[in-house]
């Protein structure tokens, strides 16, 4: 068994946050030269190029320990390295994932400071904000470039089949009901600002029989209480101790899928056809839409949770609107 100073993705994953690290800390130092009084001059000289600089150095080094990592990995699967290719760190760097070039990238978070300006922000507030976006920028650009890095380095490995993705805690509950979650290598990386989710590499054999127990449910149950309550939610975290689908629970949230009325939360998530109209009946097909839906309302699974105090109540309730797939409960009381 590993050490986590033997892990590959352990030494990975350390290695990545000190550049990241550093990037923010230099960013960090930039921005406290940021004068009021001279916006445009102090972010031209003093700000923006110490910020685009430390951004690129540590997209440079996240890149060039991609390839060793991808080699370890595949050692300690025992499978063969042979890659096809070598990867040209600096190639990584010098531009956001969206292919935007990072002096443009960061120029935006000096466009937001004079808009909160003009709406009449305070000014320390702005300064605030202004820095807390600016550091958002820089480490996801790093640990984005880290993970495109990755995808090279496996692209180039004829024994990787895909890739399994790894959540560390704490984890928002987008991630966790991700993890474990195996993708081809070539599939794109589903992440949000400042994520820190990783890849690991998966041979062929691995994707057949991976057991690894790098689940949603393990990643859970490893959680207190107060954290599971802090990722998902009180009433949605409640809702899963009490047996809902996690995935279930944490889609019905998607952007824009939450509306409130008459006081309590409905989410449009699942409600067509594909989803669980049928199940809640009263289907038909809308207008401009593709699917027929249902037209019975689809509570949150929070909004079932703290709409009653039974436990047989809810668990029907939950069943009824498609947070529970199967019959097993769990335990923990709610």
């Amino acid at each position: 068994m590993s050490t986590p100073l033997q892990d590959p993705e352990a030494r990975l994953y350390a290695r990545q946050q000190l550049a990241v690290r550093g990037a923010v800390d230099t960013a960090q130092d930039a921005w406290s030269r940021l004068s009021m009084a001279d916006l445009d001059g102090s972010w031209e000289q003093d700000v923006r190029p110490r910020v685009v600089i430390a951004t690129e150095e540590a997209q440079i080094t996240a890149a060039a320990i991609a390839a060793p990592y991808v080699t370890a990995a595949l050692a300690a699967a025992a499978a063969v390295s042979a890659p096809m290719g070598r990867l040209v760190a600096q190639a990584f760097a010098g531009y956001a994932a969206n292919g935007m070039p990072l002096r443009v990238l960061m120029d935006q978070v000096l466009a937001w400071l004079r808009r909160a300006l003009v709406l009449g922000m305070p000014v320390s507030d702005a300064r605030t904000l202004g820095l807390s976006r600016l550091l958002t920028y820089v480490a996801t650009e790093v640990g984005d470039t880290g993970r495109a890095a990755v995808q090279a380095a496996m692209i180039t490995e004829p024994a990787v089949a895909g890739y399994e993705r790894v959540v560390r805690l704490p984890a928002c509950g987008r991630c966790v009901i991700l993890a474990g979650r195996l993708y081809r290598v070539s599939d794109g990386f589903l992440r949000h600002p400042r994520c820190d989710c990783q890849m690991r590499p998966v041979t062929r054999e691995q994707w057949e029989h991976d057991d690894r127990g790098n689940s949603p449910t393990a990643l859970f149950d490893r959680m207190t209480e107060s954290e599971q309550d802090r990722a998902f939610g009180k009433g949605d975290a409640a809702a899963i101790r009490a047996g809902a689908d996690m995935a279930r629970v944490v889609n019905a949230r998607r952007k824009g899928a939450v509306y409130i009325a008459g006081g309590h939360a409905f989410t449009r998530e699942a409600t067509t056809v594909r989803g669980i109209g049928r199940q809640l009946g009263d289907t038909a097909t809308r207008p401009g839409a593709r699917y027929r839906s249902s037209g019975i309302a689809r509570p949150t699974a929070a909004q079932l949770v703290h709409s009653s105090d039974n436990r047989a109540e809810l668990i029907a309730e939950l069943r009824r609107y498609g947070y529970l797939r199967t019959e097993s409960l769990a335990t923990t009381s709610v």
